[in-house]
């Protein structure tokens, strides 16, 4: 039984096979499988479409618009399909909360240390980078390295030592206090190598000033 010439399914040439509805077309010939030379007829707003939809964008890891229509042409065409694929991805609540707009937050004034005029490297903050892979002779072996930055003007000096010991970032620290001069401040995370330098340090200068050594 032909269709009205006004039905909105008319211009598919659709045509009923095993009680299936299926898209008509011109690729009767083409080397593909039968799902994609006449892909199931489906009706954009009907609930298992929907859910048909839904379980496609998870599956894709709730990818977009176009993605989920390319994977679901290639058994099913759907009936204003971009716009019942834009309806259920709005729908989405996952899609949803990773695109919503992140609240704003007035931020702090800068501390004096990064707006005070002074000679660079008078306040210093201090992190390691790396591992990193150097060749030492036939073999790689791994270092890091030190970042000295200039709280003020932004400068960085930069040291390579072969490990994170507290040993070696001392030596570190001595070589970029020749280059650079002593800081008034240093600033640095809670790392156990810095917590060791400070103690290294501190007791140092107690047994400098118990000696009384200028």
């Amino acid at each position: 039984m032909p269709l009205p010439a006004k039905s909105k399914i008319a211009r598919f040439n659709p045509f009923l096979q095993e009680n299936h509805l299926r898209l008509g077309g011109r690729l009767q010939f083409a080397q593909v499988t039968s799902e994609e030379k006449h892909p199931l007829l489906l009706d954009g707003s009907h609930h298992f479409v929907q859910l048909l939809i839904r379980r496609t964008h998870v599956r894709l890891h709730h990818l977009g618009v176009r993605i989920v229509l390319s994977e679901l042409r290639s058994n099913y065409w759907i009936l204003r399909g971009h716009e019942a694929i834009k309806r259920v991805i709005h729908g989405c609540l996952p899609c949803r909360l990773s695109k919503a707009p992140r609240g704003t937050q007035i931020e702090a004034p800068l501390p004096a240390d990064r707006v005070t005029p002074c000679i660079p490297f008078s306040t210093t903050g201090i992190d390691f980078a790396g591992p990193l892979y150097v060749r030492n002779s036939k073999s790689l072996d791994t270092a890091y390295i030190a970042l000295f930055t200039c709280s003020t003007t932004g400068a960085l000096h930069i040291e390579l030592v072969s490990d994170l010991t507290t040993d070696k970032f001392l030596m570190a620290l001595q070589r970029f206090v020749c280059r650079r001069g002593l800081p008034h401040t240093i600033y640095t995370d809670n790392a156990t190598t810095f917590h060791a330098a400070n103690r290294e340090l501190i007791s140092l200068w107690n047994s400098l000033a118990s000696t009384k050594v200028q």
